[in-house]
């Protein structure tokens, strides 16, 4: 009799221990599951940002027309649009470049009004000033806060 408890002991022992390595699994199933169910979470919270930025930018075309850094700017100069859409095609301009490309797109632009402009978007913080080692004189850029705004918009964080 005592051999056969002793067995069943042994039997026992070895179940348990069974249910003990099909806890363990069904643990690390679960911790999975739970790290699965996380992620597909922060897709679905990014897939609802990206289509909060869309429908923003369909808003902003439904109520100009178009899409434009210009528009992150405020401005409803139309010649203030061209120099921070140029602007944003370069990387630094002087006022004579800057000219001649408003010229190419508008028709006609002088140094004055360019100048003028600018002046009036480097004090609403669109443009900055900046000098170039390659020749003399300003030449001028976006902020790094309008280029922020813009991929904000456009739903490129950095």
């Amino acid at each position: 009799m005592s051999e056969e408890k002793g067995a069943e002991r042994e039997e026992l022992k070895e179940e348990i221990e069974s249910l003990r390595d099909q806890v363990r699994a069904l643990e690390d199933m679960l911790e999975n599951l739970m790290t699965m169910h996380k992620e597909v979470l922060e897709r679905a919270s990014a897939a609802t940002n990206i289509e909060k930025k869309y429908m923003n930018m369909l808003s902003m075309y439904k109520r100009f027309g178009r899409i434009s850094p210009a528009q992150i700017t405020e401005t409803n100069d139309p010649i203030s649009e061209k120099i921070v859409e140029i602007l944003f095609d370069s990387t630094s301009l002087n006022i004579t470049q800057i000219t001649g490309r408003l010229r190419e797109k508008k028709g006609s632009a002088s140094r004055h009004t360019v100048r003028k402009k600018l002046k009036e978007l480097e004090k609403n913080g669109v443009v900055r000033e900046t000098e170039c080692d390659e020749s003399k004189g300003k030449h001028y850029e976006l902020t790094d806060e309008t280029i922020n705004k813009w991929a904000e918009l456009l739903g490129i964080n950095k």
